[in-house]
């Protein structure tokens, strides 16, 4: 499953504070898991509650399916619940550019990514667009995470996805952005 494509995404966890011991979830953690193909969600829940504990002490205490909420076709507004994460190859064999909101190829990224993935997944990605909400650009927050060896910046930014009710609804299960299969990208 992480070796190719992802068409599933998943949040960073949320619910702890951070403390100069480490991160505290004195009111428990959620996260959030989504995936185009209902099965992949059904074997990581069948995983999860045959084995509930995690690493550091959480285990898993509770788990929902929630439906992939009801879209009318248009332009959606998405929160994002973990950051959106875009890499820019200008040059083969060159390292990547990470690019934010407001960056001159962001958005064209964002769309390229979806519909790439609309089309592996056997859908139509005939209009489908993303791009970073820009009432929100100039206060998004970035974040930085290691993968392996290499150090990602991405943006804690609300994106609008326009596309048919289908093309939401994969949005919304797939995430946007790159590397959703590692925790960027999960929508909202």
């Amino acid at each position: 499953m992480h070796d190719g494509l992802s068409l599933y995404s998943f949040s960073w966890l949320r619910g702890g504070r951070g403390t100069r011991g480490g991160l505290r979830f004195e009111q428990g953690a959620h996260w959030s898991i989504a995936a185009h193909d209902p099965t992949v969600i059904h074997e990581i829940i069948s995983g999860v509650i045959s084995k509930p504990g995690l690493d550091h002490g959480l285990i898993v205490r509770d788990a929902r399916i929630q439906t992939v909420p009801d879209f009318e076709a248009g332009e959606q507004h998405f929160r994002v619940l973990s950051p959106v994460f875009i890499k820019d190859e200008v040059e083969k064999g060159k390292p990547a550019h990470h690019l934010l909101p407001g960056a001159p190829r962001a958005d064209e990224l964002l769309t390229e990514t979806l519909r790439h993935k609309l089309r592996q997944a056997g859908l139509d990605d005939a209009g489908a667009t993303v791009r970073f909400d820009p009432a929100y650009i100039a206060t998004a927050k970035t974040k930085t995470f290691q993968y392996k060896a290499i150090r990602c910046r991405a943006s804690v930014c609300p994106v609008l996805v326009l596309g048919t009710i289908e093309q939401l609804k994969f949005a919304w299960c797939v995430g946007v952005g790159h590397s959703t299969g590692i925790g960027c990208g999960c929508l909202e």
